[in-house]
């Protein structure tokens, strides 16, 4: 599966790059083959997204590091 990383546009307190922890689990899934990850820590944010599936928001925190990231226009953020 292609996996994009997605722009941190701020970036988790502290600072620091987190450890994906286990328990992490993606906000979206989606039917494609595409995965979007989080730019700071590499968790999923949303996995699988096909061509004409959108997300309903620009931009989300990632559960893992608690980094801002932006999705891109494509995904109709």
């Amino acid at each position: 599966m292609p996996a994009i990383p997605l722009k941190v546009t701020r970036a988790p307190p502290g600072g620091a790059d987190h450890v994906v922890s286990e328990t992490a689990k993606p906000l979206f899934r989606g039917t494609g083959d595409i995965d979007y990850l989080c730019g700071n820590c590499g968790a999923v944010i949303a996995a699988g997204i096909g061509p004409s599936q959108r997300v309903p928001f620009a931009s989300t925190t990632c559960a893992s590091c608690g980094a801002e990231v932006e999705f891109p226009p494509s995904l109709g953020g």
